[in-house]
């Protein structure tokens, strides 16, 4: 199953862990994009996610990788990749009050 630019990932749904496994750190080297130590904590944290996560939760994934891992890093990164159309963040104030990231493939 080969997985287009346009797809996106349901919450409930996990692609088989090959298709996705270092997809968002792969797009940003390609792009000549600089990856830190913890950005790449933090990517692999997202590539592995089988749901949407929050900001919260992408952060307490990556300080069990890498304590050192700020939440401003969260932030920038995710800004990052919104801006190079790799994520996709899906406004969930009218359900919960908060915010979640949805990858988009």
């Amino acid at each position: 199953m080969s997985v287009t630019p346009a797809r996106r990932v349901s919450s409930g749904e996990r692609l088989n862990s090959a298709e996705t496994t270092g997809h968002l750190q792969q797009s940003l080297r390609q792009r000549g994009i600089r990856l830190t130590r913890q950005r790449r904590v933090l990517l692999q944290v997202m590539d592995n996610a089988e749901q949407h996560l929050d900001v919260d939760q992408i952060l307490a994934r990556a300080q069990k990788i890498d304590p050192g891992v700020h939440l401003v890093t969260v932030y920038r990164t995710i800004d990052l990749l919104k801006k190079e159309g790799l994520i996709d963040e899906l406004d969930l104030l009218h359900l919960r009050g908060d915010r979640q990231l949805g990858l988009l493939f």
